[in-house]
């Protein structure tokens, strides 16, 4: 996304990652419908013009962008779910305190919330818990903003490793929620896009040098 002067927008971020593999923890299942039967999981990778069923990424360009790249013939991923929305007020003061920001002034008075779940198409890593929880924190460290700059960031990433099925096949996935806030809405809309974007580079280019992404046929 670039600003009024043709510049990449950046955004500083914190990232932190977590795991839910409690037996009560929820489990990612692709392919997958609402109870409704009116929502139902869209195949990308298969299906790339299907993108237009998905009424997020239809909203919310940076989004479609993400879904795209991480679906790509090339990317070693697919992704499972996505959602977008406006923090509330609850939201907004839980990442005003993960991020440190003083709402008092003026940096946090809007923000930005996502999810997408993902997972590898490779299957010694997708069945791998112990590559997972070193992709987590490899991942973590590469998506972190230096330290100076994290002291303003108005990006906060988690990354949650969580179990996963593919068509009967059990494995994991990771649930990157981006969390986006500025001084007014299209300002935690242009920290948003730019966190998907890194986030999309990440996984897509610094991800493939990390030893357990390694190996995707």
């Amino acid at each position: 996304m670039s600003d009024a002067a043709g510049k990449q927008h950046t955004a500083a971020i914190q990232a932190a990652w977590s795991i839910e593999l409690l037996p009560e923890s929820p489990v990612l299942v692709v392919p997958w419908h609402d109870d409704s039967g009116n929502v139902a999981y869209v195949d990308l990778r298969q299906c790339p013009e299907q993108i237009t069923a998905i009424p997020e990424a239809m909203q919310h360009p940076a989004l479609a962008l993400l879904l795209q790249r991480l679906n790509a013939d090339a990317s070693p991923w697919a992704t499972a779910k996505c959602d977008r929305w406006q923090m509330d007020e609850e939201d907004m003061e839980a990442a005003s305190f993960d991020l440190e920001l003083a709402r008092d002034d003026g940096n946090a008075a809007a923000g930005i919330g996502s999810y997408v779940d993902f997972y590898s198409r490779d299957t010694a890593l997708f069945c791998s818990l112990q590559q997972h929880r070193e992709l987590l924190v490899l991942l973590t460290e590469v998506l972190q903003s230096p330290e100076e700059l994290r002291q303003s960031a108005a990006v906060l990433c988690e990354l949650t490793l969580r179990r996963c099925i593919v068509s009967g096949q059990e494995g994991f996935a990771i649930t990157a929620f981006v969390y986006a806030v500025g001084q007014d809405l299209p300002v935690a809309e242009a920290n948003w896009a730019a966190a998907l974007q890194t986030l999309a580079d990440v996984l897509l280019r610094d991800a493939m040098n990390l030893p357990a992404a390694r190996g995707v046929s």
